[in-house]
């Protein structure tokens, strides 16, 4: 083994350099439900605090929650000022989609008709051509 492998072994094996457990009657997964909470000011349960203060990766969490309702409230004062004729733009754009879908949705209809003539004429045509075999076979029986 290597120096510097057998003086990592070493310095973890003295209690000073173990990770604390938690004495935490509750679970990351636990805490985890009250952080927003906590973050936005909320009293929390003691055994939430308790792990909280005691667990980095719940604290890592909290600051995160911390952070986001920071750049939230910023958001709140920020305005944004739109050009000249987009509002027009925009319902202009929306009115001719709408014209579009209503277009195709003609044609669609449009096609479905025209199929639907297709089958029925060929349906006729096929019934035309059975009527007239079946009166050459009577008209054959007969003489």
């Amino acid at each position: 083994m290597s120096s510097l492998r057998l003086e990592t072994e070493r310095l973890r094996a003295r209690s000073w350099l173990r990770p604390k457990r938690s004495s935490s009657p509750i679970s990351c997964e636990q805490a985890a439900a009250y952080l927003a909470e906590m973050a936005e000011g909320a009293a929390a349960l003691p055994e939430v605090v308790g792990h909280v203060e005691c667990c980095l990766s719940c604290q890592a969490e909290l600051a995160r929650y911390h952070k986001l309702l920071r750049h939230l409230h910023q958001l709140r004062t920020c305005e944004v000022a739109l050009p000249e004729g987009v509002v027009a733009e925009v319902l202009s754009a929306l009115e001719k989609a709408a014209a579009r879908s209503a277009v195709r949705s003609v044609l669609t209809g449009r096609r479905v008709a025209y199929g639907g003539a297709v089958v029925a004429a060929g349906g006729a045509a096929a019934a035309l051509v059975m009527l007239t075999r079946a009166k050459r076979a009577a008209g054959e029986a007969a003489c």
